[in-house]
């Protein structure tokens, strides 16, 4: 009966307009400013009725939703959300565990290749060790495990991570798809854990380390006339992009102002210098002595090995009459961040120096606001409120149980605020919601259609994908990411001091390739680029991706066009095309050519018509800006 006088109070209040002189005030469709809704269960849901998202089923709201949670959805997808409703999908999802590991699905593919040179050679002697493998493997993978795997919301966070603490193929990986794999597993096994894990496999990764380039550092050396002082990459980095930011912030993520109101930073030259002492001494896994450049391509597997003292000079030079055995990790104390980490330690306990800086950035007040901001720009908008900033900074700093760092809980308040879940934005409204990230359309258009392939296999190499998009998962130019997160794009939201990431990837030139593109996905049905794995490999045409939309030939009919834009719109769009854009798309398909046999569409007729109008809705403003 409670929900039932929720859905009937919603009705109700959602029209009711009351004049005072000449003003107007509206209850309801997500006007809820300065109003307060008590319900008599006394659990804080009273407001939803005011909200759409109180309204379930509500296929909009649901797609809305799953815009944010997912890489993309189908229609049946969207409607079990409307079923269940949205926290319990959350609640399941953050419960399901990692079901892909991309390095294992590498692996099987790198053993295929083996076998398969084998049969064609048996005396040719093809191991793994010996046999190449490159990182287009490491797109196949993700890709399989992107379109087969139910842990969605783990994949659309994991994609979220590997954004915010970058490493990329465009360094020294692009051959190694073991270094690719296993780094990206590595997010995705942490994504609902606790930020002080992930930070500690962060720093201890190989992929990390040499993408930043602490793999190998040594303690200072100025003997003999050598000038060898820590690397400073990762210190920087690690305080700058992964945790705290340049500025001291407030738990709502604005910045804090000293007396002539100017922002206070959060560290200088001094702190980077000591906190780069710490990571000192860490090589390969599979490391002999620190400095040890000997590696594979499993070696980017393995966490990193400490070693307090450098003997490399005496494990490489036996023949010298007096091998220099120095320092690997840096003695003494070490100060950053109004902080000392002792210097009563000796060189081999320098693991315990690391584990006492990573605690002191992940209590360091900053981290909070500075996550949240990052994954609701992420997963939400671009320009989330300080107040809702503060909500998930505070639940990052206790989930309820005085636990800090909780992901999960983090994730699921990022998702069920409701500054995420108002789904009657105004479209007319610059700073709401964000601008797609090119490589996230093209995985709403694979997943919305129900990309499939005969076998369940995918094979996708991402290679063609890459420059119609210049973005695919790690691939980034830079440890900035794709886009950096206060990037502002001119024209209005730069005026209204707002921020547009993904417009830094947007230019004529891009936007240009992403209608190509799209063209090429749709109308020429090339969705996905099928690779051989090796030169003599047989074809296998169950494993080469389609759209299959040939049930929606019936709805390309003039009289049913309505019906087919309805549902596209849902899918892809959540409902969000405006009347404008509907009656331009419907006007484009309704003159193109159409015939019916005894009341059967002309294939080529409808395969055109359904294709074209979803290119329409994907090329659309309203789809490219998710609000």
């Amino acid at each position: 009966m409670k929900r039932l006088g929720a859905i009937f109070i919603f009705f109700f209040l959602s029209n009711i307009h009351l004049s005072f002189g000449q003003q107007t005030l509206t209850f309801g469709l997500g006007n809820i400013k300065n109003v307060t809704v008590t319900a008599s269960s006394n659990d804080n849901t009273g407001i939803r009725t005011l909200l759409n998202s109180g309204l379930l089923p509500n296929y909009n709201a649901a797609s809305r939703f799953l815009a944010q949670a997912t890489l993309g959805k189908n229609l049946t997808q969207i409607q079990n959300v409307a079923t269940v409703g949205i926290e319990s999908w959350t609640n399941t999802q953050l419960n399901l565990p990692n079901s892909f590991s991309i390095q294992s699905y590498v692996q099987g593919i790198h053993q295929s290749i083996v076998d398969s040179l084998l049969r064609f050679n048996p005396a040719g002697g093809y191991t793994l060790a010996n046999t190449n493998v490159s990182d287009w493997h490491f797109d196949i993978a993700w890709f399989q495990g992107s379109m087969t795997a139910p842990d969605v919301l783990r994949w659309r966070v994991g994609l979220a991570l590997s954004e915010i603490f970058v490493t990329s193929r465009v360094s020294s990986f692009r051959d190694n798809p073991y270094a690719l794999s296993s780094y990206y597993d590595m997010l995705m096994n942490n994504a609902f854990g606790n930020y002080r894990t992930l930070l500690d496999n962060i720093t201890y990764h190989p992929v990390m380390g040499e993408y930043l380039t602490y793999m190998n550092n040594h303690a200072t050396d100025i003997a003999d006339g050598r000038q060898v002082y820590p690397d400073e990459n990762y210190a920087r980095e690690i305080m700058q992009l992964f945790s705290i930011g340049l500025f001291k912030l407030n738990i709502d993520g604005t910045e804090q102002k000293d007396a002539n109101n100017k922002s206070i930073p959060t560290y200088d030259n001094n702190d980077i210098a000591g906190l780069a002492k710490v990571f000192t001494g860490l090589s390969w896994g599979d490391s002999r002595y620190l400095g040890d450049d000997y590696k594979d391509q499993w070696s980017y597997t393995k966490r990193m090995k400490f070693f307090g003292v450098d003997s490399s000079d005496a494990k490489r030079n036996t023949w010298k009459q007096n091998p220099r055995i120095v320092n690997g990790h840096e003695p003494g104390g070490k100060s950053f961040l109004g902080e000392t980490i002792t210097g009563n330690r000796a060189v081999t306990a320098g693991n315990q120096d690391i584990q006492e800086a990573l605690d002191i950035v992940y209590k360091h007040p900053n981290v909070g606001p500075f996550l949240a901001r990052r994954l609701i720009q992420r997963l939400v908008t671009s320009n989330p409120s300080p107040a809702y900033i503060q909500r998930v900074a505070t639940v990052f700093n206790n989930n309820g149980n005085t636990v800090r760092g909780d992901l999960k809980a983090v994730v699921k308040a990022i998702l069920l605020d409701p500054e995420a879940r108002d789904n009657n934005l105004d479209n007319t409204t610059t700073t709401a919601g964000m601008l797609r990230e090119p490589f996230v359309r093209y995985m709403n258009l694979m997943r919305g259609l129900q990309l499939t392939t005969t076998g369940g296999v995918y094979r996708n190499n991402f290679y063609e994908i890459y420059d119609a998009l210049d973005q695919v998962p790690m691939y980034a130019n830079t440890v900035f990411n794709f886009f950096q997160p206060d990037y502002q794009p001119d024209g209005d939201l730069k005026n209204a001091g707002k921020y547009g990431p993904e417009f830094q990837l947007l230019n004529s030139q891009t936007l240009t390739a992403y209608f190509n593109a799209l063209n090429n996905w749709l109308v020429n049905d090339d969705p996905s680029n099928y690779w051989y794995y090796f030169g003599n490999e047989t074809y296998k045409p169950d494993q080469e991706a389609r759209f299959n939309l040939s049930a929606d030939y019936t709805l390309a009919s003039n009289t049913k066009l309505p019906q087919l834009l309805d549902k596209y719109n849902l899918i892809l769009a959540h409902g969000r095309l405006s009347p404008a854009s509907i009656n331009a798309i419907k006007t484009a398909i309704s003159g193109m050519p159409y015939s019916e046999t005894n009341g059967v569409p002309n294939q080529d007729d409808a395969y055109r018509r359904v294709r074209i109008a979803i290119y329409l809705i994907m090329s659309s403003p309203d789809y490219l800006i998710s609000r």
